[in-house]
């Protein structure tokens, strides 16, 4: 009876720190991340050269609900924003501040560990590695 005892408090002990360890999104998704390939849902289409030049693009998500978008290959400016994760962990909505509008088109986080991140959006897959 003692073991049976010391056994399912050593179950308990490790099953909920397992449990509290894990991250939310919220805190997975935080960091620089670099754009890597888009998958196309059929509806839509984009040139070739536009897809060429968003490669290697970097997206940082800071922990004050800042993102910054910056392109090695165009000589263009940092695109700066604001995003919030739903609580469900599952959606992400950002903001350019450039836009006056509401939020830009929400993402469908479909996958996000600590080296990778997939969003699905309206018109294709997108897949990012963390930098």
């Amino acid at each position: 009876m003692k073991y049976l005892k010391i056994l399912v408090f050593l179950l308990f002990a490790f099953t909920t720190t397992n449990i509290v360890a894990q991250k939310t999104s919220a805190e997975k998704i935080l960091g620089c991340w670099t754009f890597k390939k888009i998958e196309f849902n059929g509806k839509y289409d984009f040139s070739e050269e536009l897809i060429q030049q968003t490669q290697n693009t970097v997206v940082c998500f800071n922990a004050n609900g800042k993102f910054i978008t910056t392109n090695a290959k165009k000589s263009s400016e940092p695109i700066n924003g604001s995003y919030k994760i739903a609580d469900d962990g599952k959606t992400l909505s950002q903001k350019r501040d450039l836009s006056d509008e509401g939020f830009d088109e929400d993402a469908e986080i479909e996958f996000l560990n600590d080296e990778n991140l997939i969003f699905k959006l309206e018109f294709g897959t997108m897949y990012f590695e963390r930098k």
